[in-house]
């Protein structure tokens, strides 16, 4: 019987690319995709998959995926969860794994050679990690003194959103945030946010600084990739390309080089 996934991701190209490499697979089923996680708790109770892929961030939403995990599988036990990132840092590779993931995928180890079996592994009950989240669980600290609540306000935090947001990110109140921004401080032995973001990255209670940085960047070099297996899987199928296929494809590929291009102007200013 098929396996029956949903996948989440909000790079329609990532999704394309992913698509075409699960549905090579006689035994994977896709029920549905979204780019948006606010859709997920419907989807997920409309349409369970056996095996959810999903990925860390969503441009422009609060979203705390180790939370979201953690919630999820409270409510859906019998679901497995694969991410499947750009996001190598370690802390987040543990953070994910403690979180009740069942495998990790970086998107950097070829995922054209590993989601179908990452797939079967989860759903069969079996871990599974790339080589780059090996590593990273390796070196990953596990000693921490924050809770897995107030990392998540820290994780929001640091990519720009505020205590409202926040608050309606992990389904708590306004004056709860405020509570957990106390003891927070408290633990680090700080006296406002900045520098319990610096604090915490440095306890390695957050990812590095720049691992958001390195997502965007890393996000079109992984499309580029996929672009070019989708090329790749098409010769070896119709031993040649129609011209319609490849003017798509070729301008999806300077799409995402000139993408690759503004990125590293932003981040070299």
């Amino acid at each position: 019987m098929a396996i029956q996934i949903g996948l989440a991701d909000d790079h329609p190209l990532i999704l394309r690319v992913l698509r075409q490499e699960l549905t090579r697979a006689l035994d994977v089923t896709i029920l549905w995709e979204t780019g948006e996680p606010a859709m997920l708790p419907r989807l997920i109770q409309q349409s369970p998959p056996e095996v959810l892929v999903l990925d860390l961030a969503f441009a422009g939403a609060a979203f705390d995926p180790a939370s979201f995990v953690r919630e999820t599988l409270a409510r859906s036990p019998q679901m497995k969860i694969l991410i499947f990132t750009a996001y190598d840092d370690p802390v987040w590779i543990d953070e994910l794994i403690d979180a009740g993931a069942h495998g990790y995928v970086v998107k950097s180890d070829d995922f054209s050679l590993h989601m179908v079996d990452a797939v079967r592994a989860v759903a069969q009950g079996r871990p599974f990690l790339s080589q780059t989240a090996i590593l990273g669980m390796t070196q990953a600290r596990r000693q921490r003194r924050l809770t897995d609540r107030e990392r998540a306000i820290l994780r929001l935090a640091a990519s720009g959103h505020d205590n409202q947001a926040t608050a309606a990110a992990l389904g708590i109140s306004h004056g709860t945030v405020r509570n957990h921004w106390s003891n927070i401080y408290a633990k680090l032995n700080v006296d406002h946010r900045e520098a319990a973001l610096r604090a915490a990255e440095a306890l390695r209670e957050l990812p590095r600084a720049d691992a958001h940085v390195r997502h965007e960047l890393r996000t079109p070099l992984h499309t580029l990739m996929g672009l070019a297996r989708l090329l790749a899987g098409r010769l070896e199928r119709q031993g040649r390309l129609e011209r319609a296929d490849a003017e798509e494809l070729i301008e999806q590929i300077i799409a995402e080089a000139e993408r690759v291009d503004r990125l590293i102007d932003e981040v070299t200013r």
